[in-house]
């Protein structure tokens, strides 16, 4: 058990330290070579959950989990506040877990409840109460966004590419990000700073709660995913820190629920869980230790493993790692679905970029999700 517990920590840390390498992508990978085990996945998957924030904030590369921190945690990084991302991320993340698992017994008297159609009508309003917080004639800067976002979106899983998220969240929410800080002629190297989180821990608490109930809602409705619920949660909160600390504990809450839905109802509504072998519901307990172990062990080497990948990229000039971290994202993008794939991806940075010439808020891509669930 130690030896599957250990490969699933290994596995989630190299998915969440690399730009561009999904956990669903390495747990496929491992599936085709012969490595299914549960216990394995599982552990990969949530290790995953707490450290997706290096590629996010260091490099600017999202995932579908935390593609919405990827702006506040990099306005963070650039002013010299790195580990303190970092460490909102981590905590966010464990107490996330610690949430989760008195909330179990409730869950499992929902999680059969759920009907269709409740999750396209939550989805719906979502969407309008987002166009709607623009400012002025904004409100149709933010729907045009929105449409041509949802539009690409549609396209792109209607052709059946095997990283379709890939494509878009990189172009949406990533290499706009990287360009403008280039245009910007940001030359400074990443500064790590003192990590001290600046919320208050009654503040942090509160949203981290909030997060887990929103990740908790995110695993019940297949129409109504982690982004979106990290979306629900950027109007509630005021400023970056408060929003991070509600991202990834929707992300680590929404893996940790999903589980439990697969385990209640059958049903796999997350990419690794898709993998997993059928389990009984009373595994559950046996999981839930699992988790403590794997969200202890992961507290103890990521906060020296993040200042060790700081060091690294700090020895190379800002611009140039910038360059670099494009170029791979491209080259990914090729290796993945090849010329299709840079066509979307292409598509989602115009797209990306058009909000921030527009001066709408980014979350109106969101609609490349949101449009296909009304829509139906």
């Amino acid at each position: 058990m130690l030896r599957e517990l250990l490969t699933g920590i290994a596995g989630g840390t190299l998915s969440g330290v690399s730009p561009g390498i999904h956990v669903n992508t390495l747990a496929a990978f491992l599936s085709s070579a012969g490595i299914r085990d549960n216990l394995v996945l599982f552990a990969m998957g949530l290790t995953h959950t707490f450290l997706d924030v290096i590629p996010s904030a260091f490099l600017g590369v999202p995932d579908e989990g935390t593609a919405l921190g990827v702006l506040p945690a990099h306005r963070l990084v650039l002013r010299g506040r790195t580990m303190e991302v970092v460490r909102i991320a981590l905590w966010a993340s464990f107490l996330a877990v610690l949430m989760a698992i008195p909330s179990m017994p409730l869950y499992f008297r929902l999680a059969p409840l759920y009907r269709p159609g409740a999750g396209r009508f939550l989805v719906f309003l979502l969407a309008v109460f987002l166009v709607l917080t623009e400012p002025g004639l904004k409100k149709l800067s933010a729907l045009l966004v929105f449409f041509l976002s949802g539009i690409l979106g549609m396209l792109t899983f209607r052709l059946g590419l095997s990283q379709p998220f890939y494509h878009l969240f990189t172009g949406l929410f990533g290499v706009p990000v990287i360009l403008l800080s280039a245009l910007e002629g940001r030359t400074r190297p990443i500064g790590a700073g003192d990590g001290e989180v600046r919320l208050d821990k009654g503040r942090f608490l509160g949203f981290s709660a909030l997060g887990t109930a929103l990740g908790m809602a995110a695993s019940l409705v297949p129409a109504f995913t982690a982004s979106q619920a990290a979306l629900l949660g950027s109007f509630l909160s005021k400023d970056e820190r408060s929003f991070l600390t509600i991202v990834f504990s929707v992300n680590t809450a929404n893996f940790m629920f999903s589980f439990a839905n697969f385990l209640s109802t059958g049903r796999r509504r997350n990419g690794i869980v898709a993998l997993m072998a059928p389990a009984a519901e009373s595994d559950i307990y046996f999981y839930l230790l699992v988790a403590l172990f794997v969200s202890m062990a992961v507290l103890l080497y990521a906060e020296p493993l993040a200042v060790l990948i700081l060091r690294l990229l700090g020895r190379v000039p800002y611009r140039a790692l910038n360059s670099a971290v494009a170029g791979i994202l491209v080259v990914l993008s090729y290796l993945f679905d090849g010329v299709t794939g840079l066509v979307f991806l292409l598509g989602g940075v115009m797209i990306g970029l058009l909000a921030a010439v527009l001066g709408v808020k980014r979350t109106n891509c969101m609609g490349v999700l949101m449009l296909s669930i009304i829509i139906g």
